[in-house]
């Protein structure tokens, strides 16, 4: 009788800590999935991508300009290969992206273009803190893209404060 009864209340706990685990394991689950989104579907996010990070130093005076109006936004930074740059702004993934003056954008991406004017600085290494000096001095003429129909008025904010090496942003 006492071995049924210790049987008893040993299988219960286990009962208990596979239901216990298995709602630990949903907080945990739905927690990381709001993490994971955090950066890419806040409403008060500028997600800016460069295809050469040399010239991320140039756009500081922006981002301080917009933040004057904006103060809470959060402003996140990618480098990546154009192609994967125009693939992650065709899903929504990045808000402005930068790429060289001379490459075509896809027909299927509907986006906004204007070419600015950006300077090469260098890029400090995360280790050693060593800086990395670009060779080309002077400035670069960049492609900045940003959808058509974004109603983020940072995203417009941000565009207006960059110095244009056009007259008008021109529609793709």
């Amino acid at each position: 009788m006492q071995d049924l009864l210790l049987a008893a209340a040993v299988a219960a706990m286990f009962v208990f800590g596979w239901f216990l685990m298995k709602r630990l394991d949903c907080f945990l689950e739905k927690n990381r999935q709001a993490q994971t989104l955090l950066p890419e579907s806040g409403k008060d996010t500028l997600r800016i991508g460069f295809s050469n990070p040399s010239a991320a130093d140039s756009i500081t005076d922006v981002l301080e300009q917009c933040k004057k109006q904006y103060s809470d936004i959060s402003v996140y930074l990618f480098h990546g290969s154009e192609q994967e740059l125009i693939k992650r702004f065709s899903a929504n993934k990045l808000d402005v992206i930068f790429l060289p003056k001379a490459i075509d954008v896809p027909v299927d991406v509907h986006c906004c273009a204007r070419e600015v004017l950006l300077s090469y600085t260098p890029v400090m290494m995360k280790y050693g803190g060593l800086p990395i000096e670009p060779i080309a001095e002077g400035h670069i003429m960049q492609k900045v893209l940003w959808p058509e129909e974004t109603q983020a008025a940072f995203v417009h904010c941000f565009i207006e404060c960059l110095k244009d090496g056009s007259d008008a942003p021109k529609p793709r």
